[in-house]
C-alpha cells in the first residue's frame, strides 16, 4: 500500500531526504555537490606556472595520478589513495557528475590509470590475482591490467602478457598511437626502470629498456607523446626535488636524447610524478604533495593532489633541446 504515491515516487522522496538524487549515468551526487560545467570542469586555464585541478573537487589530498581527460573531453579519469581505487567523472548535458567508482572496482587495489587508444583502453596496475583461485599479489607488487569499451559498458580486465607484466611489479602503462606501450618495471638488483613493448600482431613483444634515459635512482611513470616524439617521466635522479619531472625527446637518428629536468617552473621542492598530457597538447596535468591552499604542510607520501599547467612548456624544452 503506497498512499496514492508510485515506488518510483517514494524512492525518489527518500533521496531527496537523505541529501541526494540520481545522475544520468545512475551515480548519485550529494546535494552539496557544485554545478560544473564546461570544458576541464569549467576551471580556468592555467598558464606558464603550475595550479591546483579542481581544488576539493577533484584535488582532495588523495590523488595518487595525474587527471586523465578523453578526446572529447567528457570524461576524466584519475586515482585515490585510502582506499587505493580508480574514479571517473562525466560530463552530461554539459554539467559534470561527482567523482563514481571505476567499474571494476572490487575489494583489492587499483592505481595509475591511464587512457588510451582514443579513450577507449584503460590501462591501470592492480594486485587482483592473476588466476581466479589465487591470492592477491603481495604488498608493494602488481600488474598492468586493461579495460576495453564495449557498446554496453567496458570489459572485464585483461591481465597483458608476460612481455609486460614480466617483474614483481609492473606499473603506469602509456601508450603511442601504434599501440607501442611504455610502463615502469623493477628489474632485480636495481631501481624502476622504462620500457617499451612494441604492439606486434595484436600481442605485446618483448620489451626494450630505455637505456639512454636510464638513471641509478628509480625512473618511473613515463607519458609518452602519440608520435613517440617526446617522453616525460618520473625520477628520483635530483634536481629540484625528491622527484622531477623529465623530458626526453626523439632525434632524427630514433634515439633518445640525455634527459632533461622541466625545470623550477614546473617541479618544486617535493614530490612530482605521473605527467600526462591532454589530448588536444594543451595542458600537462601531474601529480605533487607539495604544500598548496589545501595542505599548507607537504602531504606525506603516498598521496598528493592534481596540478595542470600551459603544455607550451614541452616546446621551449624542445627548442632549447636543439639550439
Amino acid at each position: 500500500m503506497y498512499c496514492g504515491f508510485s515506488p518510483t515516487t517514494i524512492i525518489s522522496i527518500i533521496m531527496i531526504a537523505a541529501g541526494c538524487c540520481v545522475a544520468q549515468d545512475g551515480s548519485t551526487e550529494s546535494s552539496d555537490f557544485p554545478v560544473l560545467t564546461g570544458p576541464y570542469l569549467g576551471q580556468e586555464p592555467p598558464g606558464d606556472t603550475p595550479v591546483l585541478f579542481a581544488p576539493g573537487t577533484v584535488s582532495t589530498g588523495k590523488e595518487h595520478s595525474a587527471a586523465m581527460f578523453t578526446p572529447d573531453g567528457n570524461e576524466v579519469w584519475f586515482g585515490r589513495m585510502f582506499p587505493a581505487k580508480i574514479y571517473y567523472m562525466k560530463r552530461i548535458n554539459n554539467r559534470w557528475t561527482e567523482s563514481t567508482l571505476a567499474p571494476f572496482s572490487d575489494t583489492f587495489n587499483y592505481l595509475y590509470p591511464v587512457l588510451a587508444g582514443g579513450g577507449d583502453k584503460l590501462f591501470f596496475t592492480s594486485d587482483h590475482p592473476v588466476e581466479p583461485s589465487g591470492g592477491r599479489l603481495p604488498r608493494s607488487q602488481g600488474d598492468i591490467w586493461m579495460v576495453e569499451r564495449t557498446p554496453t559498458g567496458w570489459s572485464e580486465p585483461e591481465h597483458l602478457n608476460h612481455n609486460v607484466n614480466f617483474s614483481s611489479r609492473s606499473s603506469c602503462g602509456s601508450t603511442a598511437a601504434d599501440g607501442s606501450l611504455y610502463f615502469t618495471a623493477k628489474v632485480p638488483d636495481r631501481s624502476m626502470d622504462i620500457f617499451c613493448s612494441r604492439r606486434i600482431d595484436g600481442a605485446y613483444a618483448a620489451p626494450e629498456n630505455l637505456e639512454e634515459i636510464d638513471s641509478p635512482m628509480p625512473d618511473h611513470c613515463p607519458f609518452i607523446a602519440p608520435d613517440e616524439g617526446y617522453l616525460i617521466f618520473s625520477s628520483f635522479q635530483g634536481g629540484q626535488g625528491r622527484s622531477d619531472l623529465f623530458i626526453s625527446f626523439r632525434n632524427m637518428d630514433g634515439e633518445w636524447t640525455e634527459p632533461i629536468n622541466m625545470g623550477s617552473g614546473i617541479n618544486s621542492a617535493y614530490k612530482d610524478e605521473y605527467p600526462f598530457v591532454t589530448p588536444d597538447g594543451r595542458y600537462l596535468f601531474f601529480n605533487s604533495n607539495r604544500p598548496s591552499s589545501l595542505n599548507q604542510k607537504p602531504i606525506p607520501d603516498g598521496p598528493g593532489n592534481i596540478y595542470w599547467v600551459s603544455a607550451a612548456v614541452i616546446d621551449e624544452l624542445r627548442r632549447g633541446n636543439s639550439d
